[in-house]
């Protein structure tokens, strides 16, 4: 019980849905905390927790361990870069550009958009950058503005040889960069939050928003749309672009940028009308996804199974986009920062049953012994694709819809462009009446099979 209020209260907090991480792993991070506090049992703790806002701080440091690195999936920096160039530039380049970054963690997104915005061209008076985070100690750091090797994980790093200075093992930031940025303490989920401030032109708002509660998201994406100017750009994560048509925005046609453009109120209804009629996707030959086995069909999903076909392999990734990224792919995390205790997926467990086994028992109609033998599964393989979309399809075959959909936006983190994970995301928002947010889905589909 005092566990489950601790939960309540994170939710509150900074909006976390512990679904996503577990109840399991929040045990842990509370005995962690328990053990550093000196309370003697998990409700003399609660009690504690509930008097001493420094512990509060603590505990959310914990949940929070920053994740991030330098020009993280390059991208929607790249397409930053050309937008004011091509776009900026020459219709409001008589006023300073203003970006907002939330969360920033240790200023590793923000100072990549400075220094994309020099490499453009701007100088220091034509834009500013807003970077706001709930983590103290991560805000510490990116003022300090010294990182490691971790924080430098693309191949080619050009940018650490013009705006870096080498001090040993790490790497001083340049303070011509440094200024461009403002830090601030701050909660997305805090409804004060940047009350009365100018709008943004841009904000960046990467990898946080699906890990929020419903209620959460949809509070924060409130937020995000009012602190933005019209046609302003928001740039989401992978699996956060679903809901945002919803609240009048375009999708900008940049591959792997995941920007979204602001419509005016004109334009936004326009889109809604448009968005009511939806449309059907047809696949191309040879890059459908596969007939899922009877026993894993929910009703629902027998009677769209004209849109599978007969073929086992997964959508392709876009070889000309991975090889400009050429860095370590993401484990799933929450709000970029979620205790990171991943394994390889190319570890040999023997506690754990192979993929196929699970599959059969699922075949066969053992749909609880599957799941179970599932989750333990993730539980050491924490980054296996393929098990995120076989648990997704599982539970929604046993009725968890809300389960499978995590399932299938895990997957779709971990890997943006697998075909079978969107397409049962999509089918799911179809079910669901969810139209809008189902032709966005379809609508990446769609892009990729361009991009082929």
């Amino acid at each position: 019980m005092s566990q489950q209020v601790i939960e309540t209260l994170l939710k509150n907090k900074i909006g976390l849905d512990v679904n996503i991480i577990g109840s399991q792993e929040i045990s842990r991070v509370l005995e962690r905390r328990r053990l550093a506090s000196n309370c003697h049992n998990i409700e003399a703790y609660l009690k504690f927790l509930q008097t001493s806002p420094p512990e509060l701080e603590e505990l959310i440091e914990e949940v929070i361990v920053p994740e991030t690195w330098f020009f993280r999936d390059i991208e929607p920096f790249n397409f930053l870069a050309h937008y004011v160039r091509s776009e900026w530039l020459v219709n409001y380049g008589y006023r300073p550009l203003r970006l907002l970054s939330i969360p920033c963690s240790s200023g590793e997104e923000p100072y990549s958009i400075a220094m994309a915005l020099f490499d453009a061209g701007l100088s220091t008076n034509q834009f500013s950058i807003d970077a706001i985070d709930i983590s103290k100690k991560s805000l510490q750091k990116a003022k300090e503005g010294i990182y490691g090797r971790n924080s430098f994980r693309l191949q080619h790093l050009p940018f650490r040889d013009r705006y870096f200075t080498q001090i040993g093992e790490e790497y001083q930031l340049s303070d011509l960069v440094k200024k461009q940025v403002k830090f601030m303490h701050g909660n997305l989920v805090d409804p004060n939050l940047l009350a009365n401030q100018n709008k943004y032109d841009a904000i960046f708002c990467r990898n946080v928003l699906i890990y929020f509660d419903a209620t959460s998201r949809q509070q924060s994406i409130n937020k995000l749309n009012n602190l933005l100017t019209d046609n302003g750009l928001l740039f989401l994560g992978y699996s956060e672009t679903s809901e945002i048509i919803e609240y009048g925005y375009e999708s900008v046609r940049h591959p792997m940028a995941f920007a979204y453009r602001k419509l005016d109120k004109k334009q936004a209804e326009k889109q809604k009308k448009e968005s009511n009629f939806g449309f059907v996707l047809e696949p191309k030959n040879n890059y459908h996804t596969p007939t899922p086995k009877p026993n894993l069909l929910s009703n629902r999903t027998k009677e769209k199974q004209n849109l599978f076909s007969k073929s086992s392999k997964p959508f392709p990734i876009n070889h000309k986009i991975d090889q400009q990224k050429n860095y370590s792919q993401p484990k799933p995390v929450v709000s970029d920062r979620q205790l990171n205790r991943s394994i390889p997926a190319n570890a040999i467990f023997t506690n754990t049953i192979p993929l196929e086994n699970i599959r059969s028992l699922a075949d066969g109609g053992n749909l609880s012994e599957a799941a179970t033998q599932c989750e333990a599964y993730l539980k050491q393989n924490s980054t296996h694709v393929e098990a995120y979309l076989l648990l997704g399809e599982i539970y929604q075959a046993n009725g968890q819809e809300i389960k499978a959909e995590q399932c299938f936006q895990k997957a779709i983190y971990l890997e943006p462009n697998h075909y079978e994970a969107l397409l049962h995301l999509a089918l799911l928002k179809e079910q669901h009446g969810e139209m809008a947010k189902a032709a966005v889905l379809r609508q990446r589909i769609q892009r990729l099979q361009k991009l082929v």
